[in-house]
């Protein structure tokens, strides 16, 4: 198996053209303005990451650290250390959890299932929101979505909020926090140097706004992000006619889908294959907290993702045999 190129979960992330390091001042309400108008009822506030605007929620909130915030199993490190920096992650559906982060994961939708007053925060990170439409689909008070992961630009999240004055909220508290040139490049730098890595992670939960070229290149980004979703309906018919009716029900479009981890499969993800995330772990009953994990082989569908970049083994016949059964789906 010669494989040329290797597809992680998320697309290849984009360092800014030319143009975005020197073009016309873009602002964070302009951007958020665009946002506004792409997904309607909603009003965005724009952080440097996803994670940011996550500590930012649970401040908004008025959590501190006694505060329980319940989070799924196999959550990132960056998820935890992120609400770790304002209350305390929980794996335990407890009485006392003052919120509950729900994982569409991979843009397969989760629901809640937790007492009343648990106040929710839906983690959409990584799939791509159809225009159009509200991207809530939990009854989240707040939800994040990561720029890097959906459109593969160097950095940016969102936190989508059902009431403006919420979102002003967050603005207030992005205007109190530093936007870093330092953190920017050592961003630009993380990918082929550990240390790099290491230096911005650390820091970036509790940055802010993001700096101008990033700016520039996420307005630029979002401007395509109607054609990138017409492209992703087709690849995703072209899989399973029966999975993008689905998708396109519940107006959102996957990175990835869940496959059953068979042996003809496997070493397209092992070490030498074309899939670099390995295998993983996928919810099959679409609740929380009554998850229930099983191992997958996790088929990318994102924007770095062509149908003629697939193995012909996954795609000449669909992949509806080989998806991962879930419950209610």
């Amino acid at each position: 198996m010669t494989v040329t190129r290797k597809f992680f979960l998320w697309p290849e992330s984009r360092s800014p053209k030319a143009s975005d390091l020197f073009g016309h001042e873009v602002s964070s309400d302009m951007i958020e303005s665009l946002l506004r108008k792409e997904y309607p009822g909603t009003d965005a506030v724009l952080f440097s990451s996803a994670r940011a605007g996550m500590t930012a929620a649970l401040i908004q909130l008025g959590l501190k650290r006694p505060d329980l915030v319940w989070t799924p199993g196999f959550s990132s490190h960056c998820v935890l250390e992120a609400i770790a920096h304002v209350a305390t992650p929980s794996p335990f559906a407890v009485d006392v959890l003052s919120a509950a982060l729900i994982y569409h994961q991979w843009g397969f939708v989760g629901q809640p299932d937790f007492s009343k007053g648990t106040l929710v925060i839906e983690d959409a990170v990584d799939h791509l929101l159809c225009p159009g439409y509200s991207p809530f689909a939990a009854g989240g008070k707040f939800l994040l979505w990561s720029l890097p992961k959906v459109l593969g630009t160097s950095s940016g999240g969102v936190v989508f909020c059902r009431d403006s004055q919420d979102a002003d909220d967050l603005r207030r508290i992005r205007q109190q926090r530093p936007s870093s040139r330092i953190q920017a490049c050592l961003r630009l730098q993380a990918k082929n140097n550990f240390r790099a890595s290491l230096y911005w992670n650390g820091a970036e939960a509790m940055q802010g706004e993001l700096v101008a070229s990033f700016r520039r290149q996420v307005f630029r980004s979002l401007q395509e992000i109607r054609a990138i979703a017409e492209s992703r309906k087709k690849l995703l018919h072209a899989l399973s006619p029966s999975l993008a009716a689905k998708f396109q029900n519940w107006q959102r479009l996957p990175s990835n889908l869940p496959l059953k981890p068979t042996p003809d499969i496997t070493p397209h993800w092992e070490s030498s294959g074309a899939f670099s995330a390995g295998l993983r772990s996928f919810n099959t009953t679409g609740m929380f907290p009554q998850s229930e994990w099983v191992q997958c082989a996790p088929l990318p569908v994102h924007m770095d993702i062509d149908l003629a970049d697939l193995p012909s083994a996954l795609t000449a016949n669909g992949v509806d045999g080989r998806l991962i059964a879930m419950d209610g789906f």
